[in-house]
Order: structure tokens, then C-alpha cells, then sequence
């Protein structure tokens, strides 16, 4: 219920995120919101209005969206308190796996088949996190020389880093076409994407 003597409105409004890989079936993340009220350019904005489209700006993507300090159906109105405003991210920012920094985590990936010639990710580990990386085989078992413990150490903030294992580098083209797994080992780390890349696209 409105409480009139407040002079506030029927509430704030936030932009959550939604994704489909057909355009048919989606899945909300509801929790952390996309965008929510916040201070914004100065302003206490406590209803924001996201608008359709996004402009990639090298490793950024940049978004725009109408907001105002007044909240929905507002009771007290503030029509100097509106604009517009941009968001800044980083390059397919929107989702992350999160490993705390108190201990180390693994993490398997579906099955899938391997098409590339190296794996990159789009990483953050901060100063003191890191990841490694292994692959195993169609019947989850590692493959020699490309283990975790082979891997090494990614530490840093990165869009496109290339996994590199001791020893063999970074080319992975002998597992093109081949069904593998990877596994992640991860401790205080953000890992955003990982892509099978052709030499070709880099």
C-alpha cells in the first residue's frame, strides 16, 4: 500500500537479466540484480528504465538507460531528478562463477566437442586468486600433460587469455573434433567465458 503521508510512490525499480540461447527458452537471474537503485551521476536514482541495445566500445559494453529520483507512481514528483545514463562493463561481463578466496574449488563443464586450436578466457582472479585449467577425455579421465597441475597459473584480470600447460604451450588443434571436458581450479577467481578459438580469429 501507497502511505501518502510519506510522499513517496509505489516503489523503486530495478532491471534484472534474463538469457535465452533460442529466443524461446530464458532463464531470469534474479539475485544480484542487473541494475538496481543506487547513487548514479550523483543522483540517488531509485527507478531506472534500461534501454534496448548495447555498444561494444573495445573491451567495454556500453548500455544506456533512463532514471529518475522519484519513485513509480510518484506522489511527490522531481522532474529535475530524471536523465539519461550510461553503464560500463566489461567485455561479456553479465555472468560469472565466483570461487572464494578462503579455499580452492573445482568445477567441471559439460561434456562438449572441441573445435580449436586454444582455449582463452575472459578471467578475473585480483591479486591474490588464481585458476588452472584441465582437460579430460569423452571418459573423464585426464589427458596427459594437460591436467590441472600442468596448467599454469592464471593470475590477473584478463578478456583473452590463453591457457597455456607446462610443457606443451598453448596449442591445442591435436584435440579438434574430439570430446572433452574441462575441470577448473579456481580460489578467489571471476570466470566470465571460456572459447575454443581457430588461430585464424585471433
Amino acid at each position: 500500500l501507497v502511505d501518502i503521508g510519506r510522499g513517496m510512490g509505489s516503489g523503486p525499480i530495478e532491471t534484472q537479466l534474463s538469457v535465452s540461447r533460442d529466443g524461446m527458452n530464458w532463464y531470469r537471474y534474479n539475485r544480484p540484480t542487473y541494475l538496481g537503485p543506487g547513487e548514479h551521476g550523483g543522483r540517488n536514482v531509485v527507478t531506472a528504465y534500461i534501454a534496448h541495445g548495447m555498444v561494444k566500445r573495445g573491451n567495454e559494453i556500453w548500455q544506456y538507460y533512463f532514471g529518475e529520483t522519484q519513485y513509480h507512481s510518484a506522489i511527490k514528483k522531481d522532474p529535475n531528478g530524471r536523465g539519461v545514463y550510461r553503464l560500463v562493463q566489461r567485455l561479456d561481463g553479465f555472468v560469472s562463477i565466483d570461487s572464494p578466496y578462503d579455499k580452492e574449488v573445482e568445477m567441471k563443464t559439460k561434456k562438449f566437442v572441441f573445435d580449436g586450436n586454444n582455449l582463452t578466457l575472459n578471467i578475473d582472479t585480483d591479486a591474490a586468486g588464481y585458476t588452472q585449467v584441465g582437460i579430460l577425455d569423452e571418459n573423464g579421465n585426464a589427458i596427459e600433460g594437460y591436467s590441472a597441475d600442468d596448467c599454469v597459473y592464471i593470475n590477473g584480470d584478463f578478456f583473452d587469455k590463453k591457457v597455456e600447460w607446462l610443457g606443451q604451450g598453448t596449442d591445442l588443434s591435436h584435440l579438434k573434433g574430439k570430446t572433452i571436458q574441462l575441470v577448473y581450479r579456481m580460489r578467489g577467481s571471476k570466470l566470465y567465458k571460456h572459447r575454443h578459438l581457430h588461430n585464424t580469429l585471433l
